[in-house]
């Protein structure tokens, strides 16, 4: 009891309290603005599809048929190639004009529903890469939009080569959807993706807000009986 008197009748120790308030402030300021620079990957090893052909050149391709074809799981896995790796070498790639390859899609279930706040991919150079998302509070796919092609070969990171820096950019998934189409300027229709990376955090999904939002009524109500 003593020490709590001091704390609010000592001059000093306001200015003590006062000290450690602002302490504290700066400090719940620094955390969250680390917090939103740092939002976790929440792709990382989440469940993913391949939907379609992979891994099938076309006759007479200058391509060596042997490459490795990476799995499903390799497009989350956290894991970039180096820079400009030859855009089939143990990428998820396929030759869209192969019959059966021609709507490929990867879809990557995020398990749960996630604001997403940026985003990272490595794929092959030369092609526009599309990336749609489903929104769980609408039950809809959107398109997000799709990288276009850059300067170099075979596969590179968007937006930065440094394979850290993610585009900023917000929305509100559940699972993402990736594709590939040629340019404007024609394009091969060889497509390769190695990794894709966003980074968010969990939010509710609308059946927990739901019944998150009936619990709290029945609460509410057995609280008000239980006044009377």
């Amino acid at each position: 009891m003593k020490n709590l008197r001091l704390w609010h009748g000592s001059a000093h120790s306001k200015k003590i309290r006062q000290l450690y308030l602002s302490f504290f402030f700066i400090s719940l300021v620094s955390l969250i603005a680390t917090t939103a620079l740092a939002d976790p990957n929440v792709t990382l090893n989440k469940p993913a599809t391949l939907n379609g052909l992979f891994g099938v050149l076309r006759a007479g391709s200058i391509w060596d048929p042997n490459q490795p074809l990476g799995t499903a799981g390799t497009i989350d896995d956290g894991i970039f190639f180096q820079e400009q790796t030859l855009w089939n070498q143990g990428s998820i790639w396929w030759d869209a004009t192969v019959q059966g390859s021609e709507n490929n899609t990867i879809v990557i279930d995020l398990q749960g529903a996630y604001h997403i706040t940026g985003i990272i991919t490595q794929a092959d150079n030369n092609d526009n890469y599309n990336i749609e998302y489903f929104n769980p509070f609408t039950s809809t796919w959107t398109e997000l939009g799709y990288w276009l092609p850059i300067d170099g070969w075979g596969l590179m990171t968007r937006p930065s080569g440094d394979q850290v820096t993610p585009f900023p950019i917000t929305f509100d998934a559940s699972m993402i959807r990736l594709s590939a189409f040629n340019n404007e300027f024609g394009g091969d229709s060889y497509f390769s993706y190695s990794e894709f990376q966003a980074f968010g955090t969990s939010v509710p999904e609308p059946v927990t807000m739901l019944l998150l939002g009936s619990g709290l009524l029945g609460l509410w109500g057995f609280r008000k009986k239980f006044r009377k």
